[in-house]
């Protein structure tokens, strides 16, 4: 059926009648939940449900006659291609550009247009951060207001209906595996929490969680994580979920953890209200987390939270457990690109959908315990999708054509593996075109220049970004998505952020993505994705390298020898032995 047809035409009426009866003329219905997930699965997004949009970040703004889709760089074809141009307007964000700000620029002519500048802004304080409430607020006119509507007109209009939830399967890991007790994690959070003149610190960020109580589940799909708010002091960790799921052996194992229901939390909080300043981050926390505090009677305070700063700066142990996650990770890619080539050069027949279906047996078969997140498996021109997802996958791979493959999986401690591939369907003898040689080529230079980079202590992912862009600018190409994000219990982590606005500082310890590409809609898509970490080049720390940590072979049939220079070629023969040492 036509989309302007399709069940999401009944539901944007729906919630429009919600929004009426509780006065708002604009919704903002945001892509995360209450515990400010970025994967939400499918069937609990509510923007997915009110907009048809699958991808994992995508905002919505709803008025009484338009609907809006604001979609970064990764998403603007698909949103295209999910959404109705009769129900909805995809607002294409350029790099450089948070959705945020693009929200509030909208919310702002929404304003301009409106009578007076007055608009009733309709908003889920269980899904905003205060931050990002602040920028909407302070972007629109003083004669706007602002309404809290916890449930919110799309969750009245969706009703009740969920599906159930899957059991946490909350799991110890060895804390010798990853280098550091709770105890010890808690001590140095408290130097942190003592110097800002507080006595606890409202945690609501799950890898924060994971990381802090040392802890994984598989409660939620392409995480490592468990639904729970905590609260942190210097010797003992509150976390907040049903206890009746936390297996004795967990509970025997975390002397300075202490499972309580939800409610329960808020009242010890309140108990000691009026001596009490509970710290919160006004980015890493809900607008409801904040508002919570303060109704028990104590004090809130924002800062940033130090968490996220111990977390981003991986110590010997994670690293080493994390190099043996990504050499998994690179034995089965190569696997599955060894088996998809062999495949088609016998004639069979094999779809995207049954490549990713292989790619994630293979994880399972490797003792991943689950996904990082989906496999993107594109053939042809569907890799100039940036994040392709065909829910069916049908389309056949056909022999001399790109195969675009990101994919990542979790192992025992639960940290995140990414990697992507781009190569040439076929045997040995299958020989690339010109033109997918030079695309291939400029990407692999991007690829190398970052991972060879030497950059002074105290600089910004911008200069890395710029660095690896470099190559395609010089060709006149470019991508529009960030160079590198953060690698930790998420796939997705900051800092450090490489991209042409990653302001945060580099530093030693950071593991992070390399991830440039070329993506031409008549053409396809190319990828190259490495993970890296930063390593001092001298005793003084004054410069640091970037050192690569995973090794999965490039497809030497696409690259062009006479683009490369002699630093580049010597380059790529010394990181072709990384694959063969660590499987030797």
């Amino acid at each position: 059926m036509p989309k302007s047809e399709s069940p999401i035409a009944g539901r944007l009426e729906a919630v429009r009648k919600q929004m009426a009866k509780m006065s708002v003329d604009v919704m903002i219905v945001r892509s995360t939940d209450r515990f400010l997930n970025e994967y939400v699965p499918t069937d609990e997004s509510a923007r997915v449900w009110v907009s048809g949009f699958t991808g994992s970040m995508g905002e919505v703004v709803l008025t009484k006659d338009r609907a809006y889709l604001a979609v970064d760089g990764r998403y603007w074809l698909q949103a295209e291609q999910e959404t109705s141009p009769d129900l909805f307007e995809v607002v294409k964000v350029p790099m450089g550009r948070g959705l945020d700000q693009a929200v509030a620029e909208l919310l702002t002519g929404l304003a301009a247009k409106a009578k007076n500048g007055k608009l009733r802004i309709g908003f889920e304080p269980d899904r905003v951060t205060p931050s990002t409430l602040e920028l909407f607020q302070s972007s629109t006119p003083t004669a706007c207001t602002w309404k809290p509507l916890f449930p919110s007109p799309v969750e009245v209009a969706r009703g009740a209906a969920r599906p159930a939830p899957r059991e946490p399967g909350i799991r110890l890991v060895d804390e010798r595996r990853v280098g550091a007790t709770v105890e010890e994690k808690l001590r140095t959070l408290q130097s942190a929490l003592a110097a800002s003149g507080l006595d606890a610190l409202l945690v609501q960020r799950l890898d924060d969680i994971a990381y802090l109580s040392n802890l994984r589940g598989d409660e939620l799909s392409y995480q490592s994580t468990f639904k729970a708010i905590a609260l942190a002091t210097g010797d003992r960790l509150f976390i907040a979920l049903d206890p009746a799921k936390v297996p004795q052996a967990v509970r025997a194992a975390r002397d300075a953890i202490l499972f309580m229901p939800e409610a329960e939390l808020w009242t010890l909080i309140g108990k000691k209200s009026k001596r009490r300043n509970i710290g919160y981050d006004r980015r890493g926390n809900t607008e409801q987390g904040r508002m919570a505090i303060e109704a028990t009677g104590a004090t809130a305070v924002a800062i940033t939270s130090p968490v996220g700063a111990m977390k981003a700066v991986k110590n010997d142990a994670e690293l080493k457990v994390m190099r043996e996650a990504f050499g998994r990770a690179d034995r089965v890619v190569h696997g599955a690109i060894t088996w998809l080539c062999q495949k088609v050069a016998a004639k069979e027949r094999v779809t995207e959908y049954d490549f990713a279906e292989h790619v994630e047996q293979s994880f399972r078969a490797s003792g991943a315990t689950g996904l990082s997140f989906k496999v993107i498996s594109a053939a042809g021109k569907n890799g100039a999708i940036i994040h392709y997802s065909d829910p069916s996958r049908r389309r056949v791979i056909r022999e001399g054509e790109l195969m675009l493959l990101d994919t990542g999986a979790y192992y025992d401690e639960g940290y995140a593996t990414d990697l992507t591939r781009t190569f040439l369907v076929g045997g040995r003898s299958t020989k690339a075109t010109a033109e997918q040689k030079r695309y291939y080529t400029l990407v692999l230079k991007g690829a190398i220049g970052g991972m060879s980079a030497i950059v002074p202590a105290g600089a910004s992912g911008v200069a890395l970004d710029a660095l690896v862009r470099a190559p395609l600018w010089a060709a006149g190409l470019d991508y529009a998505h960030g160079t590198g994000h953060g690698v930790g219990i998420n796939v997705h982590e900051f800092p450090p952020r490489v991209a042409p606005a990653g302001a945060s500082t580099l530093q030693a310890g950071y593991v992070f993505s390399i991830e440039p590409g070329v993506y031409v809609p008549s053409f396809g898509g190319i990828r190259i994705e490495n993970l890296c970490t930063l390593e001092p080049t001298a005793k003084d720390g004054a410069f640091l390298k970037v050192v690569p940590l995973t090794f999965c072979p490039l497809d030497r049939r696409l690259i062009d020898a006479k683009l490369l220079t002699a630093e580049e070629k010597r380059w790529l023969l010394a990181y072709a032995k990384g694959f063969k040492t660590r499987n030797a």
